[in-house]
């Protein structure tokens, strides 16, 4: 059932690479990206494929995510993920970006098992929302509004006439990951211990 704790818990194995990762950004006047990114490749023994091997406090900058695989949406819409169960042993959810041309072809889903929430970075979103009895409302946010989409609807991203970037996090995250994106989850996964 989901929502177990699937894993052991992580405290030991992820001890000596905090403790590397502390250590070297506490002794290291350079910058903390590369000291983390630095200490990784220092641990003779860690295996960043093995279970719950990436799931450690980190920072992700703009040129990380920056440099992650996208998935298309549609055409002119997608999205890079850069928190995931694949590359990051995230248990409860996701983040990415999605970003939006400004003539995008729609994307519609059935969101029937996830809540996920959208905060407009630059541009605008334009959702249409549909409810189980057909009912329609279209919502509309800007540059710092958030917008909250629970599970039980149907969503449809809309072409708003400019590009737009979006922040989205959703949760929770299934066990099996990106199952209807196996492509994709894949790439993610290949990026342990890049």
């Amino acid at each position: 059932m989901y929502g177990e704790n699937e894993y052991d818990p992580c405290a030991a194995p992820i001890e000596p690479i905090l403790a590397e990762i502390y250590r070297t950004v506490s002794t290291s006047p350079a910058s903390t990206k590369t000291s983390i990114d630095q200490s990784e490749d220092t641990l003779p023994d860690h295996d960043p494929k093995a279970k719950n091997a990436m799931r450690y406090p980190k920072v992700i900058d703009e040129a990380e995510i920056d440099s992650l695989p996208r998935l298309e949406f549609n055409t002119g819409i997608e999205t890079a993920i850069f928190v995931s169960r694949e590359r990051d042993d995230a248990r409860y959810f996701r983040h990415g970006y999605c970003y939006m041309e400004p003539d995008h072809l729609d994307y519609h889903w059935d969101q029937n098992n996830f809540d996920e929430s959208h905060f407009c970075l630059e541009g605008r979103i334009k959702l249409r929302v549909e409810d189980a009895a057909g009912r329609v409302i279209v919502l509309e946010a800007e540059e710092g509004e958030h917008i909250f989409l629970p599970a039980g609807y149907k969503y449809t991203l809309e072409a708003t006439g400019v590009k737009s970037r979006f922040f989205w996090t959703s949760g929770p995250s299934p066990r099996v990951g990106l199952a209807d994106a196996k492509e994709y989850s894949e790439k993610l996964t290949a990026l342990r211990g890049e």
